[in-house]
């Protein structure tokens, strides 16, 4: 859809954007904490981190999951983010999204792996895998749900609208094609074969010019021109917008913000607002959730210091633009 589509597009592009939109402030209490405050610091500029994470989320949304390999030297600092291709890699966990085992937490393959469980046990990963431990990969997911292993795409429960969507504008388009324009019946009164065809060589260029303003027609016989409207009911659309709005219920973003704004009052586009700020503010503490707190808290255990030691939060800016009143107030 994100390749094929504007409107998937826009929607994820503005999601991703507004969810990281304004940055965040760190806040750090505890023992020890004004050098982990430091070390955060540090770790979110050396490794670029304002200038990927609206990407890495919106791939995630896309996707449903991202998998971030992450890279230190001998000094215990994170240098480098990488991201893993989505579909290779597999985490290695039980029935309940347990790891069997930390240090082999997640693998890489190109070959088919179902994931799963036959009748007896667990399948084993493919011979030629690479592991990676716990600590290596930040697994972000979207959409999960309780003891699934993986996320779910913005949009994965919208494909058969999606489809029905494609399919409903495709025949809008043929419909209009062949039947929106007018035609004419030309009735050549005791006429032959020979004098039809006669007519259509002398009109040969009215005939054949769809771009003529006036066309005129010769004949010797008593001729009449009779036009026939096209279809006069491709209007009715109701059916595609109805698959339209279906396949938006999976969006956040309201239809308004991207071109669909007809037959809306202030009251409504206003409670839609507030709703998309409140999803924006939700979406930002799933960025602290899935990005923020295990890459940070990673490099504090890489320098030696204990997560659970300190009391520490991400406060996201305002996702709106700051007035005079509300400044004032």
């Amino acid at each position: 859809m994100y390749e094929e589509d504007t409107r998937a597009q826009g929607v994820i592009d503005t999601l991703a954007a507004d969810s990281v939109k304004g940055g965040f402030e760190l806040r750090v209490d505890g023992r020890r904490a004004k050098e982990a405050q430091q070390i955060a610091t540090d770790l979110l500029t050396r490794i670029g981190f304002w200038e990927n994470i609206e990407e890495w989320v919106r791939e995630t949304l896309n996707d449903g999951d991202t998998f971030l390999e992450l890279g230190a030297n001998r000094q215990g600092d994170i240098v480098e983010v990488t991201r893993k291709p989505t579909l290779e890699i597999h985490r290695w966990t039980d029935e309940y999204d347990r790891f069997i085992d930390p240090s082999r937490a997640f693998f890489w393959t190109d070959l088919y792996w179902n994931g799963g469980y036959n009748a007896a046990a667990l399948i084993d990963p493919p011979a030629d895998a690479v592991f990676f431990a716990e600590w290596q990969l930040i697994h972000a997911r979207g959409g999960k749900r309780a003891n699934s292993r993986y996320g779910r795409p913005l949009f994965g429960s919208a494909r058969k609208a999606y489809k029905r969507m494609q399919e409903g504008e495709l025949d809008i388009a043929i419909r209009r094609k062949t039947r929106a324009g007018m035609k004419y019946v030309h009735s050549l009164e005791d006429a032959s074969e020979a004098d039809i065809q006669a007519y259509q060589a002398r009109n040969k260029a009215a005939l054949g010019d769809p771009f003529a303003a006036v066309a005129d027609f010769f004949s010797n016989k008593r001729t009449t021109i009779q036009s026939i409207q096209g279809d006069a009911r491709l209007s009715e659309i109701d059916d595609v917008l109805h698959h339209i709005r279906t396949w938006w219920v999976a969006a956040p973003v309201p239809m308004s913000l991207l071109g669909y704004g007809q037959d809306l009052n202030r009251d409504v586009l206003d409670e839609q607002k507030e709703q998309y700020d409140s999803r924006k503010e939700a979406q930002s503490a799933w960025v602290t959730a899935q990005f923020v707190k295990p890459l940070i808290e990673r490099q504090w255990l890489l320098k030696g210091i204990l997560p659970e030691s300190l009391n520490w939060s991400a406060e996201w800016a305002s996702k709106q633009a700051l007035s005079a009143t509300t400044l004032k107030d």
